[in-house]
């Protein structure tokens, strides 16, 4: 957009110039020929015998009142192209200061976009650490009490003591249960191993556990010509999409759409997440929780787009529309 509009400005100062030239080579050759009518069929001796006979109503004055209304008109021209060049430089500033500010606007962009990336990447790798330390401490410590508590159940004969193992044991399963849908959350299944499509599916199938509804999924989508980052904010997008829906929508149905599509200057991939449920407010700023601002702002970061609105008849449509430069 700068570049066509230094283009523009580029061929407005080359014609000027040229209009100068031509106006002046028409009032040279207007005037030239206006002398050369007023020689050949002798204007003035003309004009001296028709004022003549009107002398009772003085026309023979007229010229002078001509004289004056061309000076008046000079001066109102010079006065117009003077304010006129007054606004020119007025909005030449103006066009300066805007092109500067939009220099640092670019510029902040830019620094936005990149930090939101490495706040992305910093809360991954935490997401990273702490799923690490549920595995490692949690896991392994109730897979020990777990183990313990069944031999323990194994060589008592006290059914007082056996209804209390038991009732350990099922607390047991519980935080175990807990523990792996935690790490479900936190860390997604490895999208360089399984894909995006792979992950997905995992997603689904954790999630219709808690959603009573039909799903309806199209997935067209080549997992090894995409970045990682890409794959990743789809995948988040998608999650809490689906966990807004379950906590929220009261949905009967839910549509997945995830396709691939060129544009003239890249490849771009397309999440939408419809649902039948009932609604909500299409502004993310008036929503209590962060999920989904946080998701707009790693989608600008890697200058997509992050769409909200109504569905038709009722619902909700999220679509994200991300380019990329495929991997090879």
């Amino acid at each position: 957009m700068d570049g066509l509009q230094r283009q523009l400005d580029r061929t407005s100062d080359n014609e000027q110039p040229k209009r100068i030239r031509h106006d002046i080579v028409w009032v040279t050759a207007l005037s030239l020929a206006t002398y050369l009518l007023a020689s050949y069929f002798d204007l003035a001796e003309r004009y001296i015998n028709w004022t003549a006979l009107g002398e009772l109503y003085q026309l023979d004055e007229i010229i002078f009142v001509l004289l004056v209304f061309c000076a008046g008109l000079i001066w109102f021209s010079k006065r117009r192209i003077s304010e006129l060049s007054q606004a020119l430089r007025h909005n030449l500033a103006m066009q300066a200061e805007l092109t500067h500010n939009n220099k640092k606007i670019r510029q902040l962009l830019n620094e936005k976009q990149s930090l939101v990336q490495r706040i992305t990447l910093v809360r991954e790798s935490e997401r990273d650490h702490l799923a690490s330390e549920l595995h490692d401490i949690f896991g392994q410590h109730l897979a020990a009490m777990d183990a313990n508590l069944t031999v323990a159940l194994n060589q008592t004969n006290n059914s007082n003591l056996t209804s209390i193992l038991e009732s350990v044991m099922d607390s047991t399963t519980v935080l175990r249960s807990i523990t792996r849908n935690k790490l479900r959350h936190l860390k997604p299944p490895s999208l360089d191993s399984i894909g995006l499509k792979g992950a997905i599916r995992e997603l689904l199938s954790e999630w219709r556990q808690s959603f009573s509804g039909t799903d309806n999924i199209s997935l067209n989508v080549h997992d090894d010509e995409l970045p990682k980052p890409i794959a990743l904010t789809l995948y988040r997008a998608l999650q809490e999409g689906l966990s807004n829906i379950s906590r929220h929508a009261n949905a009967e149905n839910v549509f997945i759409y995830l396709h691939q599509f060129r544009e003239p200057e890249h490849m771009c991939i397309q999440l939408r997440l419809e649902d039948d449920g009932l609604g909500m407010d299409t502004n993310i700023e008036n929503q209590s929780g962060l999920g989904l601002v946080s998701i707009r702002e790693r989608c600008e970061a890697l200058s997509g787009e992050f769409y909200i609105s109504t569905r038709q008849p009722q619902g909700t449509t999220l679509t994200i529309t991300l380019p990329y430069d495929p991997i090879v």
